[in-house]
């Protein structure tokens, strides 16, 4: 059925539920009612419906399914508690607030904001209808059937099987421990990234670990024949004759301002690989350590200190084009989870044309956390394309990093170092980061 005839099978006084997210009694009258996230719909427009109105068991079974898995299998107060239920990644229109408010904690962002990212939660999504909801103002319904989930579900898993796993999660077998608890590493890596969880059992297994950009149809990967080369010799280091500018110093430490692009030597210039002005292209070389927090999630952190203008990470992923990269964005709502990072730095000139996803494959970038006061700083880089619009996103020390440090960037920063103005309407969480010049909120 197309979603233009499943739209006109709809009363006028019919809505499509995405889930059941919430339960709660009225004392006073004994009903029950049922929070409702609707499809095609801000979680701002989250309702209340009676028990009465909501005619899909499925739905409200599902809730309970995915309430026992918060609950930690306790089953009984489940069955017996009076108090309002929530699962997470939702907003409660009795108090105005998402809940909880740490789901912003994990989120990566664009060169300019609107970032998003919920934490992961599994729970099935159905569409069902409820009939006479509170909330009158619904016109335009977005109806998305089920197959439409269905089908990126299979294309997550077509991805995943179309990867070879290079860099597999394994338990380090020398019994290291950290604080007495087991240590495990992403095997082959140039430089190591170790995984350490002082919080829980959970391990970061739901993702496919790459060390290269991916990209997937029909995005191709740049051309190097529209790349230009510059003039130097061989045994040159590129600093002086074919730059205006310096980019990197002797210790390939950045020079340059937040907000300037760099444009590193490539594949056609005459230059040797010793050559300063390549950086980003030889990859990491700083080992890191992927820790769970107590109020972020996932973050990351090195074992030793980094000075100022090192080149830390490159955020990496799928290469996908804009469109493919809305449509993952509704789905990766839905289940509580994204990681689009858009390829902006031209947007003031052209349209913004590719996303790096990752989502699905990705690297320890995707685990970089917000605050307020981040001591790393997001510049685009050209070293393999010639196209404004696509080019690498590298992360860099903003100030000297102490060991242990947590690495963090500002999800509500432009490119440049200055703040976004929230757009009116913003989904707005609770900021975590505990710096004094905490802003207080994470704007999405």
């Amino acid at each position: 059925m197309s979603i233009e005839n499943e739209s006109k099978d709809l009363a006028e006084d019919e809505y499509i539920v995405s889930r059941v997210a919430g339960r709660k009694n009225d004392s006073e009258t004994g009903r029950r009612y049922y929070l409702i996230e609707w499809e095609g719909y801000d979680l701002k427009d989250n309702t209340w419906e009676e028990e009465s109105n909501v005619y899909s068991s499925s739905a409200i079974d599902n809730f309970l399914t995915a309430m026992k898995k918060q609950m930690r299998g306790k089953v009984t107060s489940l069955a017996t508690t009076k108090k309002k239920l929530l699962l997470r990644n939702t907003f409660d229109p009795d108090t105005g607030n998402y809940y909880p408010n740490t789901t912003a904690a994990q989120k990566t962002s664009r060169i300019e904001a609107n970032k998003r990212t919920r934490e992961f939660i599994e729970t099935e999504t159905e569409s069902v209808t409820v009939s006479k909801p509170i909330k009158e103002a619904r016109v335009g319904i977005e109806k998305l059937s089920l197959n439409s989930l269905t089908d990126f579900e299979a294309k997550v898993e077509q991805i995943k099987k179309s990867i070879k796993v290079q860099y597999p999660l394994v338990r380090l077998s020398n019994n290291l421990m950290h604080n007495k608890q087991p240590v495990y590493e992403f095997e082959n890596l140039k430089s190591k990234v170790l995984v350490v969880n002082e919080v829980d059992n959970e391990l970061p297994s739901n993702f496919i670990y790459i060390d290269e950009l991916v990209y997937t149809d029909p995005v191709q990967p740049p051309d190097s024949n529209f790349l230009f080369s510059c003039n130097c010799s061989p045994s040159a280091d590129c600093s002086h004759a074919c730059h205006d500018f310096h980019t990197y110093d002797k210790s390939g430490r950045l020079l340059l301002s937040q907000g300037t692009a760099i444009y590193e030597c490539n594949q056609t210039c005459e230059c040797s690989t010793k050559c300063r002005n390549r950086v980003v292209q030889k990859g990491r070389s700083i080992p890191l350590q992927v820790y769970k927090t107590k109020a972020k999630g996932w973050g990351v952190r090195s074992n030793q200190s980094i000075p100022k203008g090192t080149f830390v990470e490159e955020y990496i992923g799928e290469v996908i084009q804009v469109k493919e990269g809305d449509q993952r964005g509704h789905f990766y709502d839905k289940i509580g989870c994204s990681y689009l990072f858009d390829m902006d730095f031209a947007q003031s000139e052209f349209a913004t044309k590719y996303v790096i996803d990752s989502f699905i494959l990705g690297n320890v970038s995707r685990f970089f956390n917000h605050s307020c006061t981040p001591n790393l700083a997001v510049f685009a880089v050209f070293h393999d394309s010639a196209d404004n619009q696509m080019h690498r996103l590298a992360f860099f020390a903003s100030r000297d990093i102490a060991k242990g440090e947590e690495l963090c960037f500002d999800y509500n920063g432009r490119g440049d170092g200055s703040l976004v103005e929230p757009a009116d309407g913003a989904a707005r969480y609770e900021c975590h980061c505990s710096s004094p010049e905490c802003r207080k909120w994470i704007y999405h």
